[in-house]
């Protein structure tokens, strides 16, 4: 689909544009479901063949949703009415993603954005299941691209199942905000949503996802970006056994504002090297205790989520550039991931 150019098409045309996209993406956007409840939204990521098989299809939704299901059988319903049994086979309690796995033929993947180039005042507009009803739409503009305000109030955008409670948090689960504070470009709309809006997709006016939806507060909706989302799924295909590795133990640290400025970084926080592994990729690399990695390959990193999701994404055996910290001075080391042991054998 071609960008909508307000300059050149009446606005006739471009709500006819919209609401034109909006029923396209219907078709990949499911409801989430623990038992017969509807808990969430969910949006097909990706489809891939399988041979004397149904297709798998990811799911991508938040893990709130699923942490909503307890230990009910989770479901979700696509567009076409099926409900498909569907299994969580990926956590990512750091940026609230889960993925789902199911099997059916005639499902229809989204078209994956780039949340990168998103700017503040374009028009975006979400697609989910407020309240139980079925692929509602609404819209709005960014406001911003920014880490959590730590004044403000959050709370899920989702639905709870009358016969699935959710599952008690632990005594050291981390808060929504702490949760949202870690994602330094954090998408910050003027829209509404509603419980049941958790786990849809934020797309831009081309019609692609740029954002999962997952929690409202201080009057504005926030969504995980894509490139969180992407590197996510990239990560969980290549499974946790096949991830390659550093070699090190990391922590999440925050950056003081001098450091930030110091280091050319507006990330609040970072993934610093507690200990270094012998005869590991790291030490190789030269990689110290104490180094504070901020980016992987071009990508900012706030914290131990995002390091992992990046060496996911990055192809095994490859260099890759790491921007570290070191004695408050940035530089740039290069790496290279090796797979585990076992994996490689």
């Amino acid at each position: 689909m071609s960008m909508i150019d307000s300059a050149t098409l009446p606005a006739s045309a471009i709500s006819e544009e919209l609401a034109t996209t909006a029923e396209r993406l219907r078709a990949s956007v499911v409801q989430v479901r623990a038992g017969r409840g509807g808990i969430g939204s969910g949006v097909i990521w990706q489809v891939a063949a399988a041979e004397g098989a149904d297709p798998t299809a990811t799911v991508v939704t938040n893990e709130h949703v699923v942490r909503a299901a307890g230990e009910s059988q989770l479901t979700i319903l696509v567009a076409d009415g099926r409900v498909l049994p569907a299994e969580v086979f990926a956590h990512d309690p750091e940026h609230d993603l889960a993925l789902l796995r199911v099997r059916a033929a005639d499902l229809r993947p989204v078209a994956a954005g780039d949340s990168t180039a998103l700017r503040v005042g374009e028009l975006v507009f979400a697609v989910g299941n407020p309240f139980g009803h079925l692929n509602t739409v609404t819209s709005g503009i960014v406001a911003a691209r920014a880490p959590l305000d730590p004044e403000w109030t959050l709370d899920p955008a989702r639905s709870e199942a009358p016969e699935a409670p959710p599952t008690p948090p632990r005594a050291d689960a981390e808060s929504p905000r702490q949760r949202a504070g870690r994602t330094p470009d954090l998408i910050q709309s003027h829209l509404r949503l509603y419980p049941g809006n958790s786990g849809g997709p934020l797309v831009d006016a081309r019609g692609q996802v740029v954002g999962i939806n997952n929690m409202i507060g201080g009057g504005l909706a926030f969504a995980i970006p894509s490139r969180i989302v992407q590197q996510f799924v990239a990560s969980a295909g290549a499974g946790a056994g096949t991830r390659p590795q550093l070699g090190v133990q990391v922590l999440d640290v925050e950056l003081p504002d001098a450091l930030r400025i110091r280091a050319g970084t507006t990330a609040p926080s970072a993934a610093m090297i507690a200990a270094v592994e012998p005869a590991s990729s790291a030490e190789a690399a030269g990689l110290l205790p104490g180094d504070i990695v901020i980016g992987v390959a071009g990508h900012a990193i706030a914290g131990t989520g995002d390091l992992l999701l990046a060496l996911g994404r990055e192809p095994s055996g490859a260099p890759i550039a790491l921007t570290i910290i070191r004695a408050g001075e940035r530089q740039e080391l290069r790496v290279t991931p090796q797979l585990p042991a076992a994996a490689a054998a």
